[in-house]
């Protein structure tokens, strides 16, 4: 038996405060639980939700770290379209969104002398009146911002000085040397010791580096996961998450062009990420070996990933154009049908169906053992809104191999750049492969089929 995630964020809570020996009420915490769980179950929300924050904490074991990861994601503006409704007061208070929705001004008429949230901006390298955006990690300082002045009435200025660190530990992928950005992070909590006379003891402020460096590295952990299928359910919900194309604005299932160009971001961002600004090390935390695997893990994880999403970039494109020169964009399942997995009550029509015993076009072609594995086995789960495995995906790469599809993705982002039309990306597709699946999606639209069938 597992108790639910709000039960599981109350416990949290309440062990912390103990460990710390802070009395506070059991009305108190379980305020303080449910504010930060209903902020994180957002409607758009498919990865950073209260799961997350519990699953990043499962091997720490400081109290501190343990509240920091509570609060870390309670604030995601671009995913929740706006602050979190039970924290828009609170945050209000402190940034001000413009007219565009984008850019935020931090207050400064009346929070010049509010000592914790002044401790924030500078733990943060920010300034009164200065304008952020949502990439610039200002979701990590709201998150930041929210759980001092929720934690205030609790706990000392040294310890929300270490919950706020260890937030600002979790902005990801940030292109810093792992020596200078963690040696500024010490150079910081020293100078701020001094200016808020916060009682740290030189230790003491190793160790809180060491924590953030610790929280860091537990949220972005999924990047060295063994399991690149366990990875790539990460990568999948994100794109969902992050595109917010679980629907479209007809109310029916997302449509092709919003699926590829959820694909597309994500594949571009992983493609062209470097591996060594996931992970950090710090006077060894973790140990050499640790950080070495990690490293390596998360390398080889990238690799395989960019290869998956540029063949699920390839069909999508495919079944883009097919869209668009026999009509409009429609919805993604009209072309495939709808979503088959272990819950589906009955079997339902998939364009896979359709598909003929594959003909390798290119005999001598490879394949990437992991990403022809993965497209043909499924990634580690389910989800209602997707199928974990990509059958039509898997079948074009037998057909066509490793190389050829690279070429054809490179012919999709002239596509992308409006440098070709449709019909010219689709003649630039071999035949064979284009008839089979032109028929195959023919079975499933069939309102398309005359249109198709100039690709039989």
């Amino acid at each position: 038996m597992e108790r639910s995630a709000i039960h599981q964020i109350i416990d949290t809570f309440q062990t912390s405060f103990e460990t710390l020996k802070i009395k506070i009420t059991d009305r108190e915490v379980e305020h303080l639980g449910l504010l930060v769980y209903n902020a994180m179950i957002g409607n758009r929300r498919k990865f950073h939700l209260p799961e997350h924050s519990l699953l990043v904490m499962k091997d720490l074991q400081n109290p501190l770290q343990k509240l920091a990861v509570l609060f870390h994601d309670v604030v995601y503006f671009q995913v929740d379209n706006g602050y979190p409704e039970n924290l828009k007061d609170l945050l209000e208070d402190f940034a001000e969104i413009n007219e565009e929705n984008e850019v935020f001004i931090i207050k400064s008429h009346f929070t010049e002398y509010d000592i914790t949230f002044r401790l924030v901006l500078d733990i943060f390298g920010l300034r009164l009146g200065e304008k952020l955006s949502p990439f610039q990690g200002l979701n990590e300082f709201l998150s930041a911002v929210t759980a001092v002045k929720l934690l205030e009435p609790f706990l000392s200025n040294k310890n929300l000085t270490s919950i706020a660190t260890c937030i600002e530990a979790t902005i990801p992928f940030r292109h810093e040397t792992k020596i200078w950005s963690f040696q500024k992070i010490e150079d910081k909590l020293n100078q701020l010791n001094e200016k808020y006379k916060l009682d740290y003891k030189p230790k003491e402020i190793e160790k809180t580096v060491k924590m953030a460096v610790e929280v860091g590295n537990a949220d972005v952990l999924n990047f060295s996961d063994k399991n690149t299928g366990r990875f790539l359910d990460n990568t999948w919900l994100l794109i969902f998450e992050s595109n917010n194309i679980q629907t479209n604005q007809n109310g029916y299932s997302y449509s092709i062009i919003r699926y590829r160009e959820g694909i597309m971001r994500t594949e571009n961002f992983i493609r062209l990420l470097n591996p060594d600004t996931i992970f950090h090390e710090y006077k060894n935390t973790p140990d050499e070996e640790t950080f070495a695997y990690l490293r390596s893990q998360a390398r080889s994880n990238l690799l395989i990933a960019c290869e998956y999403l540029q063949i699920k970039l390839l069909l999508a494109t495919i079944l883009e154009a097919f869209a668009i020169v026999t009509g409009e964009d429609v919805p993604l399942s009209l072309f495939t049908g709808g979503v088959r997995n272990s819950q589906s009550k009955h079997h339902i029509d998939r364009v896979e169906d359709f598909l003929p015993t594959p003909e390798v076009l290119y005999p001598n072609s490879y394949c990437q053992p992991d990403v022809l594995y993965l497209l043909e086995h499924g990634r580690a789960s389910e989800t209602d809104f997707d199928m974990k495995n990509s059958p039509l995906s898997a079948y074009m790469y037998r057909c066509l191999g490793s190389q050829r599809c690279n070429e054809i993705v490179e012919k999709a982002r002239d596509l992308f750049n409006e440098k070709i039309y449709y019909y010219e990306f689709l003649d630039f597709i071999d035949k064979p492969i284009i008839s089979i699946l032109a028929k195959a999606c023919a079975k499933m639209a069939t309102t398309r089929a005359k249109g198709l069938s100039k690709y039989f």
